[in-house]
């Protein structure tokens, strides 16, 4: 139940973005509130399991994460190139519109397993984006979809999974992370940065923005609500097709750090995301150790 979740700042700090800027009240107030920008997970989070079991990790002094357990890329698995193409940065600041939703009845949660009774999503992440939705609901645009991507497991595993808050259903898609994440080019996501340059994805809570045309076709804008992915809108970290990601057991590419999907799914990923949609980015059976 939402009621007994735990913030757990072990796990990820607690921060809450101050540098994206956007011309809607609602928006800024919710990248200013400390409150609701830390990591909520059931105390359950602390111990649970991935395929392979649990992973340790650490927090570095300047913000980055590693992943510190030792993990075996399925043999024999076919690899595709990595992107080559850099995502251009955006050249303005964005306007989000955020509507005024007065009555959430039909949209309301009361309890993690509501979204996803087939539990498909992990339990841990579903209950930290779930706790993040629940508190911030009158602040976000689209309140039907919410993503939650698992970077714990394989890059040849769909593991960007959208819930349908109306239906109670989720699709699974197939996502890359970024070359600076997988500097082994082993299909594990082991290192997550915040840096310009850095190459690597980023954990935390995102909020869908803008919808454009760049350098990989139809693209979505991201903007990091958490102090782990604050800079992703200035660092052109997006959601865009790749042809470097396939929607079958194929070890993708890497990308700069962006959400890049394939050409088939690119359509529905947008679509059902866009307009300030949540998206929460993390890492299943998680345990932090000290520094």
């Amino acid at each position: 139940m939402i009621g007994r979740l735990l913030i757990i700042s072990a796990v990820l700090p607690a921060f809450f973005a101050v540098n994206v800027s956007a011309d809607n009240y609602a928006f800024e107030e919710l990248l200013r509130d400390p409150s609701v920008s830390g990591y909520a997970a059931a105390p359950a989070a602390l111990s649970a399991a991935h395929a392979g079991g649990a992973l340790t990790i650490r927090m570095k002094p300047d913000g980055d994460t590693n992943v510190l357990t030792e993990r075996h890329a399925p043999r024999n698995i076919r690899i595709l190139p990595d992107d080559d193409i850099r995502e251009d940065p955006p050249d303005r600041k964005e306007v989000v519109t955020i509507p005024g939703y007065k009555n959430t009845d039909a949209l309301r949660i009361s309890d993690a397993a509501d979204i996803d009774p087939q539990n498909i999503i992990p339990s841990d992440l579903k209950a930290a984006a779930v706790a993040y939705y629940t508190a911030n609901k009158d602040k976000l645009g689209n309140l039907r979809y919410l993503g939650v991507v698992n970077f714990s497991q394989h890059s040849s595993i769909a593991r960007f999974y959208i819930a349908d808050i109306t239906e109670g259903t989720v699709r699974s898609f197939h996502v890359a992370h970024g070359s600076g994440s997988d500097p082994d080019k082993d299909g594990y996501a082991t290192i997550f940065s915040n840096k310009p340059n850095s190459n690597a994805s980023s954990l935390g809570f995102y909020l869908t923005g803008d919808i454009y045309t760049g350098k990989h076709g139809r693209s979505m804008r991201l903007h990091g609500l958490s102090a782990a992915n604050s800079n992703a809108f200035n660092r052109a970290v997006v959601i865009h097709r790749a042809k470097y990601v396939s929607d079958s057991d194929i070890q993708p590419g890497r990308s700069w750090g962006c959400l890049a999907v394939s050409l088939a799914s690119i359509d529905i990923v947008i679509e059902t995301l866009k307009g300030g949609a949540l998206i929460y980015a993390g890492l299943s059976g998680a345990e932090q150790i000290d520094q």
